[in-house]
């Protein structure tokens, strides 16, 4: 009798994430791939994946990576169990809210009800995180994101508001745990930023999965390529210079705001396509439906913001904040859930 082989499968590295994800197109800059190489084999340059040594094959990257699943199917059981009921258009969540931060200083700055803002200000200022990562903006090239870990209430206000091109906020997680030691970790971001999270944590990468204690996903269609709409667009064709930029906002059309004006320019958003990042056509989550908590301007009007919470926790800190008048809290209308499911719709269900 021949003896059955016992060789295990050959580990696939970095030539798979390459293969599958950045040569194809696919990839969103999250910056999950650098933040999970154990051994700093791989860095963003110009916003791609590059491999900067050799790889041991830990596999790590790929498994990460939200762009290497087509079915959120089995990630939705994994993040919420079995019995979790899910909307078609905006996942598994516990409650709806329509929210305002009750703190004007922070509704002024922010860019709609300033909920992201309250919700990383008061869980650092109750010790249940140590800082944040989320996208700063670079201090010498306005508007321009930049991954950053906020550990105090001034950074954490100083970075609200949308900017809707590229952050690859993952990348600020190694300042955070390898540089800052930090704990506790808050972590915003956009569809992508949250499903390479809870990838990094069924990989499992126990790094990430310790220190990673809370989840704010934000409402996202798409991302725009930052020379096309911002230096093109806004600079070249419509003379705002950037430092003159005050909010950028889509309500049915792209919205620019200069400073010093009421009104806003138009930008109709078939004209923005042409600008959308490619690695955004292959996502399929709208709402963020892996975080603890998404929140977006869609489905409620004004300087309010729409919010789900998804997890126990996400719901908790909702109601903790709403009983101590720190949110505002109405009653989300039910034709105003169904707007936003039809908003979500076209990425959804292409």
């Amino acid at each position: 009798m021949i003896p059955l082989s016992k060789e295990k499968p050959e580990k696939l590295g970095f030539e798979h994430l390459e293969a599958n994800v950045i040569d194809a197109g696919k990839c969103c800059s999250c910056g999950g791939c650098e933040a999970a190489c154990p051994i700093g084999a791989i860095e963003l340059q110009n916003l791609r994946p590059t491999l900067v040594k050799e790889c041991n094959k830990c596999e790590f990257c790929w498994k990460s990576c939200p762009r290497m699943i087509d079915d959120y199917g089995p990630l939705y059981t994994e993040v919420f169990g079995e019995d979790a009921t899910r909307d078609p258009a905006l996942g598994v969540y516990r409650q709806a809210y329509a929210l305002r931060n009750a703190d004007e200083s922070i509704r002024k700055r922010a860019q709609d009800g300033g909920i992201v803002t309250g919700m990383l200000v008061h869980l650092l200022e109750t010790g249940k995180i140590e800082g944040a990562v989320l996208s700063g903006v670079d201090p010498d090239n306005p508007w321009h994101p930049l991954p950053q870990v906020a550990t105090t209430r001034k950074e954490i206000v100083a970075a609200s508001k949308s900017r809707y091109t590229r952050s690859p906020n993952l990348v600020a997680l190694k300042e955070a745990i390898k540089d800052r030691k930090l704990k506790q970790i808050a972590l915003v971001g956009t569809p992508c930023h949250i499903q390479a999270i809870q990838r990094m944590r069924l990989a499992p990468l126990k790094r990430i999965d310790r220190t990673v204690v809370f989840t704010i996903g934000l409402f996202c269609s798409e991302t725009f390529k930052f020379d096309e709409l911002m230096q093109q667009k806004i600079v070249d064709d419509l003379g705002v210079p950037l430092k003159n930029l005050r909010k950028l906002d889509i309500k049915g059309k792209l919205l620019v705001y200069p400073r010093g004006v009421k009104e806003s320019l138009k930008i109709p958003l078939k004209e923005a396509q042409d600008w959308v990042d490619p690695g955004c056509h292959h996502c399929r989550d709208f709402s963020s439906d892996f975080a603890d908590v998404s929140v977006g301007g869609a489905g409620t009007p004004g300087k309010w913001s729409t919010v789900l919470a998804r997890s126990e926790q996400g719901e908790s800190l909702i109601e903790e904040m709403i009983a101590a008048k720190l949110f505002l809290h109405e009653e989300i209308e039910a034709e105003n859930l169904d707007r936003l499911r039809r908003i979500a719709a076209p990425k959804v269900n292409p």
